[in-house]
């Protein structure tokens, strides 16, 4: 495929016994090939497998979406890849998460700032406010 400049291929080999059901072996092969045709940029469409009489297809049968979606044999540099990206989502949503929490806070010292310059009671802007009544000493 590389040689011939492809940019697909469908995998055929034959089952001189006429029984064409793919054997995990051919599963196997056809997973390898998938994720190694992703690498080189050369799609693997389907893999035939044939007797004298008939034929399979990976395709008609639905075992290639299932191989195109496995991650058996997924190459490191995508898994690095995937984790980093995971990684960034999770940090941003914490970050997000984080920066919500830290402005309810920070509103909530200042509406305690601004009662406390009115000398309302502390026991009254910890009950308005959410925060402690040691915290709101400190302000």
């Amino acid at each position: 495929a590389i040689y011939k400049l492809a940019v697909q291929v469908i995998m055929v080999h034959n089952h001189p016994g006429g029984n064409v059901t793919p054997s995990i072996e051919d599963q196997d092969l056809t997973d390898h090939f998938i994720q190694a045709g992703k690498f080189l940029k050369v799609e693997v469409i389907d893999h035939l497998i044939i007797s004298d009489e008939t034929y399979h297809s990976f395709v008609d049968s639905g075992i290639f979406k299932k191989l195109q979606e496995s991650e058996r044999w997924i190459l490191p540099y995508k898994l690095k890849e995937r984790y980093r990206n995971e990684g960034k989502k999770e940090g941003l949503n914490e970050g997000i998460q984080l920066g919500k929490e830290e402005g309810l806070k920070e509103g909530k010292i200042e509406v305690a700032k601004a009662m406390k310059q009115k000398e309302i009671s502390i026991a009254i802007i910890a009950e308005t406010s959410g925060l402690s009544i040691e915290e709101i000493k400190k302000l």
